[in-house]
């Protein structure tokens, strides 16, 4: 026996995962991609030794939680430099090859660090302030990323005088709304119900934050209702903490809410966001249930932009379900059926008929062409919820459509959505269309939440899931008087 080898047995004799690693193997995915036991966990890791029981291993590439009350009570934790230390005592270090275990130790970590993005729950941090600092590094991570994006996206625009006056408003819409924004930046990296930058997928802005329901929520041990909300944000400046606010509501009243991030332009195309929308539905059908949720009791929300991305992704699914072939902007597949409800918030759905009235608002011809583009050629139709909806082959496989839209929507007007509606009952398949009177495109997702009182928007939503009118009261995040003035100057 080798000196490689005999380290590999001494390991697999030591020691062995904690329990919450061994049941996330349950996935067959996650099984095959499980290895033999390797020289050393991955740096900074820590695994629980189990003294009474040393018959165990260490699957390669899992992470166990040495935090957690359980492993505390069953073991002690351990560092990279202990196990090498152990490990040392028991071999002679003469006849012992550190090259191979070098290079056996670094293909480990490598597994370790593509499994755990891919089926792994996160780490939890040992304290309030770890975790806040922690959400702090990746959120600014995510917002340099923003940042470098949009001042791509403006040098590409070319600093037009239209876009510079809708940033100023942007910023002076922000400044009256800051009191409620505060209470909500505090919220989204301080509470405990939520978990930021969840890795959905390998590729950028593959992330997702879940907001979790309350404790008394969670007390009957059972599963809750999952909602999946993908934010808007013109294609261009689309965050998943913008979905934060709702989340907040949602998770306070049952549901456990995940907001997806994806990519925008300039950073990838429509089939980049389709496809980052579709990984992430696919992502939460899998997973959800090792966070509570769930995945038979799964509603998809998007507003704006994001309207356009859900209700394209479902037809799509639902059509290639019936279909040979996988059609563009349906990769990865997921099975539609777990779909129990679809709402489009002012949504955008027919992006051939607003191509011009995008262009008098600043998503000027060329951006707007470049974004609804795939195989070299703008698709402007095949891109449209309105005009992808066509016949009746597959209406038995969507779920239920919930269209919520504001009479003075200026950014989607009204008979956008009116049209999807109307192309969605000829096909045969279940539509809703409830108009909000004098609402605009943001007031029933921003202003309406921040001033308190009733919230439209969310009653309908929960009156979707729990499947009986529900009317909720919502405290004021921010005086009647500012929310006032920033819906007077809200660029949008």
């Amino acid at each position: 026996m080798t000196a490689f080898e005999d380290m590999e047995s001494v390991t697999n004799n030591r020691f062995r995962s904690t329990p919450m690693a061994d049941q996330s193997r349950d996935s067959p995915t996650a099984a095959a991609s499980e290895v033999s036991v390797g020289v050393v966990p991955p740096t900074k890791t820590l695994y629980t030794v189990h003294e009474e029981e040393t018959n165990g291993h260490i699957p390669a590439g899992r992470v166990g939680n040495g935090n957690s009350k359980c492993a505390q009570a069953r073991g002690t934790s351990f560092s990279l430099k202990q196990v090498r230390r152990n490990i040392s005592k028991q071999l002679s270090l003469d006849d012992f090859d550190w090259d191979a275990a070098k290079r056996r130790n670094e293909q480990i970590e490598q597994i370790a660090l593509n499994d755990q993005e891919q089926y792994d729950l996160p780490l939890k941090p040992q304290s309030k302030v770890e975790k806040a600092w922690i959400g702090f590094l990746g959120t600014l991570s995510d917002t340099f990323l923003v940042a470098r994006l949009a001042l791509k996206l403006f040098a590409y625009l070319g600093g037009g005088g239209t876009w510079v006056f809708r940033l100023l408003r942007l910023c002076l819409y922000t400044c009256l709304l800051m009191p409620g924004f505060a209470q909500m930046v505090f919220f989204y990296f301080l509470s405990s119900r939520v978990i930021r930058s969840v890795a959905y997928g390998k590729k950028p802005r593959q992330r997702l934050d879940i907001f979790v329901p309350k404790h008394h929520w969670k007390e009957n041990d059972t599963l809750r209702p999952v909602v999946i909300y993908v934010t808007g944000g013109a294609w261009t400046i689309g965050y998943k903490a913008w979905g934060s606010l709702l989340g907040r509501r949602l998770s306070k009243h049952g549901c456990l809410v995940c907001c997806l991030d994806y990519r925008n332009c300039p950073q990838g195309t429509i089939v980049d966001m389709l496809e980052d929308v579709n990984t992430g539905i696919g992502w939460v059908l899998q997973k959800i249930s090792n966070y509570g949720g769930d995945p038979e009791q799964v509603y998809l929300v998007g507003q704006s932009c994001g309207g356009q991305l859900c209700s394209l992704t479902t037809l799509l699914q639902a059509e290639q379900a019936i279909g040979p072939q996988a059609i563009i902007g349906g990769t990865p597949k997921w099975d539609v059926t777990h779909l129990r409800g679809l709402v489009g918030v002012s949504g955008v759905y027919n992006c051939a008929d607003l191509r011009q009235h995008f262009n008098q608002r600043g998503l000027y011809f060329s951006l707007f062409d470049r974004i609804m583009s795939f195989q070299g050629k703008t698709q402007l139709k095949a891109l449209s919820p309105t005009y992808v909806v066509h016949g009746a082959q597959y209406a038995h496989l969507m779920p239920p459509v919930l269209l919520l839209h504001g009479t003075k929507d200026t950014c989607a007007p009204l008979y956008n959505a009116k049209q999807f509606h109307q192309a969605l009952h000829r096909a045969g398949i279940q539509s809703t269309l409830k108009i909000y009177e004098g609402e605009t495109h943001t007031s029933p997702l921003v202003e309406n939440p921040m001033r308190g009182g009733t919230d439209k928007l969310m009653d309908d939503i929960l009156s979707m899931v729990k499947g009986e009118e529900v009317i909720t009261v919502q405290y004021s995040l921010c005086p009647g008087f500012l929310v006032t003035l920033a819906a007077w100057v809200c660029p949008f």
